[in-house]
């Protein structure tokens, strides 16, 4: 195993795995892309670098490139330390979505993008009045770097074996459910998700939920977190999104279910 330069790297800590009696394996997101790196005798009572590896800081490290091996963390300085996530369950627990959503979407293709956006939920969550709010905002935009972005300003479905393209304005007085389809892709209009009801991947969507989820995809998240979110709602759409995801990833995060209980 021989040891190479050295090299620096901005990074944000995203996972941690024991490597046997006092190392671990850091799992980090950098704006070239996401690394597994080795903290020797990280785990040792007195270790310097201990706490500027803890779950979620952005930290600057010096890295020691080795062939053959994972490289070794020589220096590591905290940039952003997040104390509140470490100290709150529940926005750890949010942050930790945020990391796994990352780390599900992204095994080899992280980029600047992506690492500025984890970076800002994490800003934000430490912060934030409401970190489930700040979760759905998230949430759309992971997955439109991830190429599956959501379409809730026209309906995906079909009539009569054309797309239908219905423009999607929904009001609080609608009469009838609009709904959500990931196999598709998107939002329906009412007619489509009455005629697609029994499909396995369609749920109905109701108007304030799907006046939620186009704000949420176009808008910062200093602008929708002044507008006023009833729990209904809120509800609604953790169950959507939560739908939305598993069906991109083929299992329900697990973070979600440490929020669930």
């Amino acid at each position: 195993m021989d040891q190479g330069k050295f090299y620096r790297l901005e990074a944000i800590v995203l996972a941690r795995r024991d490597q046997g009696e006092a190392d671990r394996v850091i799992t980090v997101l950098t704006p070239e892309g996401r690394r597994d790196l080795l903290a020797r005798g990280v785990r040792k009572p007195r270790s310097r670098k201990a706490g500027h590896l803890e779950l979620f800081v952005r930290t600057q490290l010096l890295v020691s490139r080795v062939t053959g091996s994972w490289d070794i963390i020589s220096q590591a300085e905290v940039m952003e330390p997040r104390a509140g996530l470490q100290e709150d369950f529940l926005r750890g627990t949010y942050a930790r979505y945020v990391a796994e959503l990352a780390l599900r979407f992204f095994e080899d293709d992280a980029d600047s993008e992506l690492y500025s956006l984890v970076e800002s939920a994490l800003a934000l969550l430490e912060k934030a009045a409401e970190p489930e709010r700040v979760a759905r905002w998230y949430e759309p935009r992971l997955l439109a770097l991830a190429g599956f972005r959501p379409e809730w300003g026209t309906c995906v479905g079909e009539r009569e074996g054309k797309p239908c393209r219905t423009p999607l304005r929904p009001r609080p007085g609608d009469a009838h459910p609009y709904g959500v389809d990931p196999e598709r892709g998107g939002a329906l209009c009412p007619v489509c998700v009455l005629a697609l009801r029994e499909e396995r991947t369609v749920r109905f969507l109701s108007p304030s939920a799907l006046s939620w989820l186009q704000a949420l995809q176009r808008q910062p998240y200093a602008d929708v977190a002044e507008f006023p979110l009833p729990p209904a709602t809120a509800a609604e759409l953790g169950r959507i999104m939560e739908h939305l995801i598993a069906y991109h990833l083929e299992r329900r995060p697990a973070a979600l279910r440490v929020i669930g209980q």
